[in-house]
């Protein structure tokens, strides 16, 4: 029965007959097959459950900052927060090109480190963006008193910049997996780590907007946190939509930057 289950999603698949003449191994295939474990649903998953764990540390977070003031805290303290929410509301939409780099890479050696590393270069390329957003902050000297309009504002544009040119050439890049396309290293690490900062880049013009937006809004609003990351989800793994889909899509958004910088 459990092994039924995780065929059906992709855990286990039926094993390859060893030897080296390629006759043999058709004639045992139905003898000698065995269930194994699928490498690269394995690797997918095991990101997948990081991104789940990150959830959970983001809502421990949530609750030991409720009440507390507004504001970004030291730099070291930031940089893990905005990690571990980088983790859970990015990963989650990173699958299809983990998974896809993994099926490409498995066989050869350290290819599950290689697809680790992918994803670590990838959160590190949100880490940088971080890092310049808490710089910006701080220079502007935020929070203001004015904090959630300016948030509101900010929720607005990302809203109507989910209508131009750049975030939709750099979701068109997301959906088709373009950072596997172009020429990449011989070396597995080398071709994980650059394929990781082009997916980044395509994923920074596809949902920067929205991650300044909860900056603003403020790290440890978890509810904002889901909202904003199954909007990220839509644009990266949802099917193309038509453009009165997008608008009413941007709409929203900003209807509900409205709300929040109107709502006491």
């Amino acid at each position: 029965m459990y092994g039924r289950l995780l065929a059906t999603i992709g855990l286990i698949r039926q094993g390859k007959p060893g030897g080296f003449c390629p006759a043999c191994r058709v004639l045992m295939r139905a003898r000698d097959a065995r269930p194994e474990l699928a490498g690269p649903m394995v690797a997918a998953s095991v990101v997948l459950a990081v991104a789940g764990i990150a959830w959970a540390a983001m809502a421990h977070h949530a609750q030991a900052m409720a009440g507390m003031e507004m504001g970004l805290g030291p730099i070291e303290s930031f940089a893990v927060t905005w990690v571990v929410m980088m983790a859970a509301m990015m990963l989650p939409s990173a699958i299809p090109v983990v998974l896809e780099f993994a099926r490409t890479a498995e066989g050869r050696k350290g290819w599950p480190l290689a697809t680790g590393v992918l994803a670590a270069t990838y959160l590190g390329g949100w880490l940088i963006f971080g890092v310049v957003c808490y710089a910006v902050y701080t220079a502007a000297g935020m929070p203001w008193p004015n904090q959630a309009v300016v948030a509101g504002l900010a929720l607005a544009v990302a809203g109507v910049y989910s209508l131009s040119p750049i975030k939709r050439a750099s979701q068109a890049r997301c959906r088709e997996l373009c950072a596997l396309h172009g020429p990449l290293p011989f070396n597995l690490m080398r071709s994980a780590a650059v394929a990781g900062a082009r997916y980044g880049l395509s994923c920074l013009g596809c949902s920067a907007a929205l991650m300044v937006a909860m900056v603003l809004i403020g790290m440890s609003s978890l509810w904002w946190a889901v909202i904003l990351g199954v909007v990220v989800l839509l644009y990266k793994l949802a099917p193309a939509l038509q453009m009165r889909y997008e608008v009413v899509l941007s709409l929203s958004l900003v209807a509900l930057g409205v709300v929040y910088a109107t709502t006491p």
